[in-house]
């Protein structure tokens, strides 16, 4: 018996002392790394992009060789360093051993034990952005409709957040400006001419580089337009009484009912038609007129009151909006003597 427990006490004792002597064996490896760089927790308006493949790194360590062979176990790993806010721009950053020896021990415990004796390369080239806020006005150009009530914007300002690296690439002392002319009127191409409406116009941030985004993020815009077709009156229209050419030797002449000579006969119409073809008639650009052809059966039948609606003639683009007035009028004989003699 006491032979065996000797035996039993000298392979605990000696598997203790190969443990604690591989506790005490320090290894040197190296293994991939990649690092994420991350802003300060206070600044989250900085902006950090690696160029290309920078981040990717190889890293000397040195430790107990269970916690070497852990981390040769998990590589390639995934670091993250924090460092501090920096100007808008290419930025080296350099890795200190310090640094990325923490960043390794927030991994795992085991690597709490491991030091850094190499990074390589040492340092990372970052490009650093910013996003900052600027005031933008809202702005209507390039209308191309016609309106009775020019746009009214609900608010003339709005807030843009933007990289700092495009902001930098604007003119100098240029205000900037949302514009939202062609937007208005697409939307207003949808809605009834002639009445005041309200829509909802999004404020376009892409203008504003990658990423930047608008506040708020639509604004109302109030207008009325012009209707595209209008209806108006046009006075002083001429009336022709006009016969065929077999009867134009024949002494007639329209007259009133109480026989006075109908020499000159106007009317007032209401015409209808698009707003551009009406003003070119009411301005007097263009003509129109009614006309009255006397038939056979008018010129047989004399001294006979007849009630007849003009056939009016109007520009292209305009017609009638009512129903012509009649005009009444009788035919007699007129001689050098006077009408019927």
């Amino acid at each position: 018996m006491e032979q065996v427990k000797l035996l039993s006490m000298t392979v605990v004792l000696t598997a203790l002392v190969w443990a604690s002597a591989d506790s005490l064996v320090n290894e040197t490896v190296t293994i991939d790394v990649s690092f994420e760089i991350l802003p300060p927790r206070d600044t989250p308006h900085m902006l950090l992009a690696p160029e290309g493949d920078a981040t990717l790194c190889e890293l000397e360590i040195s430790g107990p060789r269970k916690a070497v062979e852990a981390a040769q176990a998990q590589a390639p790993l995934h670091l993250r360093l924090r460092i501090a806010d920096r100007p808008t721009g290419a930025s080296l950053i350099h890795l200190d051993r310090d640094d990325v020896r923490r960043a390794l021990s927030e991994l795992s415990k085991e690597f709490r034990k491991l030091t850094v004796s190499a990074v390589q390369p040492d340092s990372l080239q970052i490009q650093i952005d910013h996003r900052i806020e600027r005031e933008v006005t809202v702005v209507a150009k390039r209308l191309a409709l016609a309106y009775d009530r020019e746009p009214q914007f609900q608010r003339v300002t709005a807030t843009v957040q933007m990289r700092e690296s495009f902001f930098n690439t604007l003119p100098l002392n240029q205000p900037l400006q949302s514009e939202i002319g062609p937007e208005i009127e697409r939307l207003l191409d949808e809605q009834p001419a002639g009445e005041s409406v309200t829509v909802s116009v999004t404020l376009d941030a892409r203008s504003f580089g990658l990423g930047a985004v608008i506040t708020p993020a639509t604004v109302d815009v109030t207008a009325t337009v012009q209707a595209r077709r209008v209806t108006t009156q046009i006075p002083t229209v001429p009336i022709l009484l006009a016969m065929s050419f077999a009867n134009l030797e024949r002494p007639l002449q329209p007259v009133t009912r109480d026989g006075t000579p109908l020499s000159l006969v106007t009317q007032t119409i209401t015409v209808t038609g698009l707003r551009e073809v009406v003003a070119r008639l009411q301005r007097g650009e263009t003509r129109a007129y009614g006309v009255i052809q006397l038939k056979q059966e008018d010129l047989d039948a004399l001294d006979v009151i007849k009630l007849v609606t003009p056939d009016y003639f109007l520009p292209e683009g305009v017609e009638l909006a009512l129903e012509g007035v009649p005009i009444e009028f009788k035919l007699i004989y007129f001689s050098k003597n006077g009408p019927g003699s």
